[in-house]
C-alpha cells in the first residue's frame, strides 16, 4: 500500500518536472505538483486514501527537508553576509504583512460566516 502510495506521488512529481521543463517561462515544479495533485482530489480520480498515509508521514516530518537548504545557507554564508541585515529586514517585513494580511482575512471570512448564520441564509 505505501508503494503504491509513494508511486503516485512520485509519478505526479515527474510528471510536473516534465511540465516545468517543457513551459516556456519559469515555473515551479513543485508548485506543479500541488496543483497537479488538488486537481485529481478535487475531481475525485484519485482518492484521497491512496495518497493518506504517505501525505501524513510527509507531513509529519517536514522539518528534515529543510536541512540540506539550511545546510546550504551555511555553506553560502560568505557570500550573504554582507547583505544580512537586508535580508533580515525582507524577511521580517515580509513575515509580519502575510501575518497581517491572513489575520484580517480570517476576522472578513469569520464575519462574514456570521453574518450568514444571523440572516439564516447559506452559500451554495
Amino acid at each position: 500500500m505505501i508503494i503504491k502510495q509513494l508511486t503516485i506521488l512520485f509519478s505526479i512529481s515527474f510528471l510536473s518536472e516534465l511540465i516545468s521543463n517543457f513551459l516556456p517561462f519559469t515555473f515551479p515544479s513543485s508548485l506543479i505538483a500541488m496543483i497537479i495533485l488538488f486537481l485529481l482530489l478535487y475531481t475525485k480520480l484519485l482518492n484521497i486514501k491512496n495518497v493518506q498515509t504517505v501525505g501524513e508521514f510527509l507531513q509529519n516530518h517536514i522539518a528534515i527537508f529543510f536541512i540540506p537548504p539550511a545546510i546550504s545557507l551555511m555553506d553560502e554564508f560568505d557570500y550573504i553576509k554582507d547583505k544580512l541585515i537586508p535580508i533580515l529586514f525582507i524577511t521580517i517585513v515580509s513575515f509580519l504583512l502575510t501575518f497581517l494580511s491572513t489575520a484580517y482575512t480570517v476576522k472578513f471570512i469569520i464575519m462574514i460566516q456570521e453574518r450568514i448564520q444571523k440572516n439564516g441564509t447559506s452559500i451554495k
